[in-house]
């Protein structure tokens, strides 16, 4: 490459540099800034080959065929030097003082210009910094001073401020592609593959399309990925260990990772394989896609970048490994479960749809806790982390068929004598007992009645004398009265059926706070379901009026208004965020006026429902606690 016009992209820096060249406009010290690969070297060698050139082109590009071009391509140019360092991570204050300011000194042999180019600039320590700003200060007419970085914020603010700026920005992927099929003739797919994985860089494209050393930790990554989630302990750690071998490669094995989940993205969000970059993993893609939800995929990516960050400061590299694949290995897997509830607005429970074909509605025959049961499917088939089912995972044993419906309809009507002849049983011991309700097992192994008492009920004699009548296992389970309300339902003050009868599956945690904080009366009758206990629907509209609230002044706070007199808070609506205030007017007079909250000035801050100990005390009932709801042990 022996000009400007065989580069891929940087047209505005080319651009910049010819008109610099043409117009003799040079300045004395230059910072080519960008990653890696970017061509900053390519860029530098031009720049200088360029300025030494003894016959240029119109536009300011080098000849190629004069003594200083040849020279200078084949790196013996006299008056182009080349900074270089013993110590492999520090430019030295010595290596600056010998390199370039000892000879700077010394006028051109043969050129125009004598020219520093010095790579890894950001290496210089600071020493070496300031040891060059005197240069750069007051450089002799003929020097040009070029510093290659990959990031120039490492240098001193009063370099970069002395200094020409040129940031090399990525290069287009079609550009790259292009140059890598046409100039390299370099297969599409391959192409395709390297184009991903450069991001924009040219150098570090052209790197991979040649290496087989890529090629190699490409595919280790990639069968990796395809293994993961069948690997055990021992595996994960031989697989941890192999990725050791990759340590000075281990930017692009995370990278490969990262390529791979990015395609599982674009799948999964897409069904579109045109845009996948590992055309040839095609299958295991699709498969990844299924099972990998879209957070499990964040987590994966936001697991490589924590990776390289840490990787960068110098963490154990296998301690860092080991968790990026157990985090890659736990967040993708899933198990395919399906939601199942035995009673109306019950508690779902998650089993596993095993080989058959389950839709919502569905009913099926499941084995729980308290035996063989009929449920009816509320989720259909659906696939979630293995953490948030709890273990062991039952598996369906069959879709309900016409006679098992026929055989739970009858247990329906069973149970309806069976609490008759509970209720006359009670009765007949004389127990302080309310009967609730009576359910029997799918199966018939077991007979459950449920009521309530003030206290504690000894109904030994009663079990004895049911289990004589039915002749199967009897359980008597005393409930709460939010769990009465729940199996018998009724209408709330709404004019609605009762929520927790009709699709709360579980009982929301209230309190008298909420109800002030929502500025109801605390009245009893007013604030209390059928049951006797705290509405739940209180916790509905709770988050709406905690965001409403912060946003207005409290009853009896100054304020001051829009139109520049100040009061004090008289009342609050809420929901239309309107502000009743009483304003001071001239002559000692008083106001009430309607205020927007935005149009009021006030010190904002938590608002704290207070509820007094008097009150509490009256209140007390109806924040009582029963615990967790005893209608469900599945």
């Amino acid at each position: 490459m022996s000009s400007f016009k065989d580069v891929v992209g940087h047209k505005n820096i080319i651009q910049y540099i010819e008109n610099a060249v043409k117009t003799d406009k040079v300045s004395h010290a230059y910072i080519l800034n960008g990653e890696k690969g970017s061509g900053k070297r390519l860029l530098a060698n031009l720049f200088a080959m360029s300025l030494q050139c003894q016959n240029r082109d119109e536009d300011g590009d080098a000849c190629g065929k004069c003594q200083s071009c040849k020279q200078a391509a084949s790196n013996n140019q006299p008056d182009i030097i080349r900074v270089t360092h013993e110590k492999p991570n520090t430019i030295s204050i010595d290596d600056i003082r010998e390199q370039i300011n000892n000879d700077i000194v010394i006028k051109p042999y043969s050129s125009k210009y004598k020219i520093y180019i010095v790579p890894d600039a950001d290496m210089m320590s600071v020493q070496a910094q300031n040891a060059l700003l005197k240069t750069i200060e007051e450089p002799p007419a003929y020097a040009v001073i070029l510093l290659l970085t990959e990031n120039a914020e490492i240098l001193l603010p009063t370099i970069r401020s002395r200094c020409v700026m040129l940031k090399l920005r990525n290069i287009k992927d079609q550009l790259i592609k292009k140059y890598l099929m046409e100039q390299m003739e370099i297969p599409d797919y391959k192409a395709d593959v390297c184009v991903a994985f450069a991001q924009g860089n040219m150098g570090r494209a052209i790197m991979l399309a040649t290496s087989e050393h890529f090629n190699e930790i490409k595919e280790e990554a990639v069968h990796l990925l395809r293994e993961i989630n069948d690997m055990d302990v021992d595996a994960l750690e031989a697989a941890v260990k192999r990725v050791v071998s990759y340590k000075m490669n281990i930017t692009d094995y995370l990278d490969v990772i990262s390529v791979w989940y990015r395609d599982v993205l674009i799948y999964k969000a897409t069904k579109n394989v045109d845009q996948v970059v590992f055309s040839d993993q095609l299958r295991f893609i699709k498969d990844r896609a299924s099972k990998s939800s879209y957070e499990g995929i964040e987590n994966i990516l936001d697991g490589i970048e924590k990776a390289k960050a840490r990787l960068k400061a110098n963490v154990n590299f296998e301690l860092t490994m080991e968790l990026l694949l157990l985090t890659i290995k736990e967040t993708d897997r899933m198990t395919k479960v399906i939601g199942v509830r035995f009673r109306t607005a019950g508690k779902i429970y998650y089993f596993s749809p095993g080989k058959f074909e389950i839709k919502q509605g569905d009913h099926v025959i499941v084995e729980t806790a308290r035996g063989v049961e009929y449920g009816k499917v509320v989720i259909g088939t659906r696939k979630v982390k293995d953490q948030e089912v709890i273990q062991p995972l039952k598996s369906v044993i069959r879709i309900a068929t016409e006679q098992d419906q026929k055989t739970e309809e009858k247990n329906r009507e069973k149970e309806k004598e069976a609490f008759q002849i509970c209720l006359e049983k009670i009765r007949k011991h004389g127990l302080e007992m309310k009967l609730i309700d009576a359910e029997y097992t799918f199966d018939n192994n077991k007979v459950l009645f449920y009521f309530t008492a003030d206290g504690r009920i000894d109904f030994r004699e009663l079990v004895k004398d049911l289990a004589a009548v039915f002749r199967i296992r009897i359980e008597l389970r005393q409930i709460g009265v939010r769990d009465e309300t729940k199996i018998r339902g009724g209408i709330g003050i709404c004019g609605r059926p009762l929520c927790c009868h009709t699709y709360l599956s579980e009982f929301a945690a209230v309190s008298i706070k909420m109800a002030k904080e929502q500025n109801l009366s605390l009245n009893p009758t007013k604030i209390s379901g059928v049951c006797g206990r705290l509405m739940c629907c209180l916790t509905n509209e709770e988050e709406t009026y905690e965001e409403l609230n912060s946003q207005l002044p409290s009853v009896g706070d100054t304020v001051t208004t829009s139109d520049g007199l100040t009061g004090t808070v008289h009342s609050l609506s809420v929901l239309r965020k309107l502000v009743k205030v009483v304003v001071n007017l001239e002559n000692d007079e008083k106001e009430i006026r309607e205020y927007q909250a935005e149009e009021l000035k006030f010190r904002p801050r938590k608002r704290k429902a207070k509820v007094s100990k008097e009150e509490m005390r009256k209140l007390a009932e109806l924040e009582k606690g029963e615990g967790a709801s005893r209608l469900d042990d599945k």
